[in-house]
C-alpha cells in the first residue's frame, strides 16, 4: 500500500494544456463589466466558475424631497440597474417596474437616476405601503468573494482536473496534453476518472526525456472464448507510476488519446509517494449508494439514481522503523484527500479495486508482533 499526497498545482505550474480556459460558454470576469442574473463566468485568479444569482431583493424606505433610499448595507455600486414595487403607492418621481440607476452614496443610503450617471430623482407626494426594491446584475461584485451575489458552481473546465472531486472532471476533444513543472521533487503520478485509449506519462529534463511511461486503457475482460470474442469493451479509468524520476527542475507531461469522442481526465496527483506496508489478502472494496429506493404500499419501487462513493477497507504488515513515518502523515492526511494504491502491480485484476482517491475515516495501528505491526485502513472516496 503507498499513500500519495498531492501537492497543490498552481497556474505557475501549469506551463501547457490543449483544454483551454475560459471554456465554451464561460466569459472571464472583471470588476468594469456587469452581469445580469443567470449569467455564468469564470474567476482567472481563483480558476472557479460561478453563477450570478438572479434577483436580490429587500425592503427600502423613500424619502421625498430628498430622494434618499434607505437600504441597509446595500453594497450596490454606482449605475448598478434597480426597479421598485409596493403594496401601496410609490411616490412620484418613480414607477413601478421601471428601471432606475443607481447613484453611490453611503453604506446603508443611495439615490437613483433615470439614466446610467444622470441626475437623482427627488421623491415628491405621498405614498404608502411596503415599498421593495430589486436588483438583477452584479455590477462590481467578485465573484470570488461576494457570496451574496454569486453561487460557487465548481472548478473551470480545464482545472477540474486538479481538485480531487470524483464527481468532476476535464473534458475535451482528443488529445488532451498537460504540461506540469511541480518545482520540487516528486516521485509519483495519479491519473484517475479517465475516459480514454490511452494515457502516456513523459518526464523531462532540460529538453531531454528521462523517463516514459503509457498504458491502453480499453480492455475487454474476458472469462472464456465468447467474451473474447463477443464480450463489451470497458475504459480502465485508473492509472498510476510510483517510479518517477525526482528532479527538482522535472516536466511531466500526461496526454489521453481517443479515437472517437471526448477525453476526459477526473483527476491528477502529483507527489511523492509513502510506503505503508504490504496489503494482506481479504481486502475489501465497498461502496456508498445515496441512491434513493421507496415502495409504495403495493410494493411498486421508485427509484432515483444517485452517485455511489467507492470505499475499501484493507489491513497493512508494515515494519516497526516505519510506524514514526506513519503516524506523521496520518496527522498531515487528517481530512486531507491523497492517492491510496493497495498495488503498485496495474495488471493485476485487484489494482483499480484497491486503488481510491479519498480520506481515511480509520487508521489504526496495532502494534502485534515485535518487528512488525498492523494497519487497519478504511478509505472513504470524496
Amino acid at each position: 500500500m503507498r499513500a500519495l499526497p498531492p501537492i497543490s498545482i498552481t497556474p505557475a505550474m501549469l506551463t501547457s494544456t490543449t483544454c483551454a480556459e475560459p471554456s465554451a460558454g464561460e466569459a472571464a470576469w472583471s470588476a468594469a463589466t456587469a452581469y445580469k442574473g443567470g449569467d455564468r463566468v469564470i474567476s482567472t485568479s481563483t480558476h472557479r466558475a460561478y453563477e450570478s444569482i438572479s434577483s436580490k431583493t429587500a425592503g427600502v424606505t423613500l424619502a421625498t424631497g430628498t430622494g434618499l433610499v434607505t437600504w441597509a448595507n446595500h453594497g450596490l455600486v454606482a449605475n448598478t440597474p434597480i426597479t421598485f414595487a409596493t403594496t401601496g403607492a410609490l411616490p412620484s418621481g418613480l414607477t413601478a417596474g421601471t428601471t432606475y440607476y443607481v447613484l453611490a452614496d453611503t453604506a446603508n443610503t443611495f439615490k437613483v437616476a433615470t439614466a446610467s450617471g444622470g441626475s437623482a430623482i427627488a421623491f415628491s407626494g405621498s405614498q404608502s405601503g411596503v415599498h421593495t426594491a430589486t436588483v438583477t446584475t452584479n455590477l462590481g461584485h467578485d465573484p470570488a468573494s461576494d457570496d451574496g451575489w454569486w453561487i460557487d458552481i465548481g472548478p473551470t473546465n480545464r482545472w477540474a482536473m486538479f481538485d480531487l472531486l470524483r464527481n468532476t472532471g476535464t473534458t475535451t476533444a482528443s488529445p488532451l496534453t498537460v504540461s506540469l513543472t511541480p518545482g520540487q521533487r516528486v516521485d509519483s503520478i495519479g491519473v484517475v476518472g479517465m475516459v480514454a485509449d490511452t494515457v502516456s506519462v513523459t518526464v523531462s529534463v532540460a529538453g531531454n526525456t528521462v523517463y516514459t511511461a503509457s498504458a491502453d486503457l480499453l480492455k475487454r475482460p474476458t472469462s472464456g472464448w465468447y467474451d473474447y470474442f463477443f464480450g463489451a469493451f470497458r475504459y480502465q479509468q485508473e492509472f498510476a507510476r510510483f517510479d518517477l524520476p525526482p528532479y527538482t527542475g522535472a516536466v511531466i507531461t500526461i496526454t489521453l488519446t481517443r479515437a472517437n469522442g471526448n477525453v476526459t481526465c477526473g483527476g491528477v496527483v502529483v507527489g511523492s509517494s509513502v510506503y505503508l506496508g504490504r496489503t494482506l489478502h481479504e481486502a475489501e472494496s465497498d461502496a456508498l449508494n445515496f441512491s434513493k429506493i421507496d415502495r409504495d404500499d403495493f410494493g411498486t419501487a421508485t427509484l432515483v439514481p444517485r452517485r455511489s462513493v467507492p470505499r475499501t477497507v484493507q489491513t497493512l504488515r508494515c515494519r516497526k522503523s516505519d510506524v514514526d513515518r506513519i503516524l506523521q502523515l496520518r496527522d498531515d492526511l487528517n481530512a486531507v484527500p491523497a492517492l491510496w494504491s493497495g498495488l503498485d502491480d496495474q495488471d493485476s485484476g485487484y489494482f483499480s479495486a484497491l486503488l481510491i482517491v479519498g480520506v481515511y475515516k480509520r487508521f489504526t495501528i496495532t502494534m502485534d508482533q515485535p518487528e512488525d505491526a498492523l494497519i487497519s485502513l478504511e478509505l472513504e472516496e470524496v
